[in-house]
């Protein structure tokens, strides 16, 4: 089973920081996920919430602030640039990159084509994900052999509606709302399956009785050591 740090390692360091991601790859998870979102001047950030709020205690949207000034309301906890986080990790470690804004899909794909692809398989140190079906078909136009995946919170039959028209590598699924029926459709469509978001590594021998890939966590390190005592 693959441990996908979530946010970088939430349960680590503050989420979706450079610190955070460090620290997920220090703990030796499988993959990183991380959230994209759109500053007002188009800037790549990588963020979870659509303001402030939570994570710095400001009021302001990421939507309507420059990066300049994003920047600067958010320097005790920087929000990175999501060309600072591929030029740190990518082909070091695999890549999940939550679209969050619409808009973001030729956006991203234009900068990993400028900075980090050059042929078909580099691709495959990286997933991008969803939960907006329309942003993953726009990567899709741009980008035939990109791996993508679409995010699930209710109802995890969505997937089936929409991989004949994208082209799914992956599927992800809410832990509470996990079905045996549509894990197994996923599974004969030859689809990789993970789970969002388990910080119990008990759950992980139920996950891979019933035939999931991969388990996204805060906790990457608790999720390994775990899996180095059951070897």
């Amino acid at each position: 089973m693959l441990i996908i740090g979530h946010r970088g390692a939430a349960g680590l360091a503050p989420e979706n920081t450079m610190e955070c991601m460090q620290a997920a790859y220090e703990a030796g998870a499988d993959m990183l996920e991380f959230d994209v979102r759109l500053t007002r001047d188009n800037r790549l950030v990588v963020i979870h919430d659509a303001k402030l709020k939570r994570t710095h205690g400001f009021k302001d949207a990421v939507s309507r602030l420059t990066y300049k000034q994003l920047a600067e309301l958010t320097k005790d906890k920087p929000v990175p640039l999501l060309a600072e986080v591929l030029d740190n990790y990518f082909g070091k470690i695999l890549l999940n990159i939550e679209l969050k804004s619409r808009g973001s899909a030729e956006r991203v794909i234009r900068l990993l084509k400028k900075q980090h692809i050059t042929k078909a398989s580099d691709w495959d140190n990286l997933i991008i994900s969803s939960f907006k079906a329309t942003e993953l078909m726009r990567v899709r136009r741009l980008a035939r052999h990109a791996n993508l995946a679409l995010l699930h919170d209710q109802n995890p039959f969505i997937f089936i509606a929409y991989h004949r028209f994208i082209k799914l590598t992956a599927v992800g699924f809410h832990r509470l709302h996990l079905n045996n029926f549509a894990t197994e459709i996923a599974k004969r469509a030859g689809l990789f399956t993970y789970v969002y978001t388990v910080n119990r590594p008990g759950a992980m021998r139920h996950l891979c009785d019933q035939g999931i890939d991969g388990v996204v966590t805060n906790y990457p390190d608790k999720f390994i050591a775990a899996l180095e005592k059951e070897q």
